[in-house]
């Protein structure tokens, strides 16, 4: 039982810390890299990917004249 030390519960907190925020941060990248979900909203797709909004605009535009 010499091991449980206020030292060893300090470097369980630290490890918990970190492991959390590499989860957390590869998570992150992961939706950053990824395409939106189909079931996204029409804004989000419009401002987050705006190739897509930009094609839609240009064939709405050549079919109006």
């Amino acid at each position: 039982m010499e091991i449980l030390t206020p030292e060893f519960f300090d470097a369980l907190v630290i490890a918990n810390v970190v492991i959390g925020l590499a989860i957390a941060g590869r998570r992150f990248l992961r939706d950053i890299r990824d395409p939106l979900p189909d079931d996204a909203p029409a804004w989000a797709h419009g401002r987050y990917n705006p190739a897509s909004s930009i094609r839609s605009s240009n064939s709405s535009s050549s079919q109006d004249s």
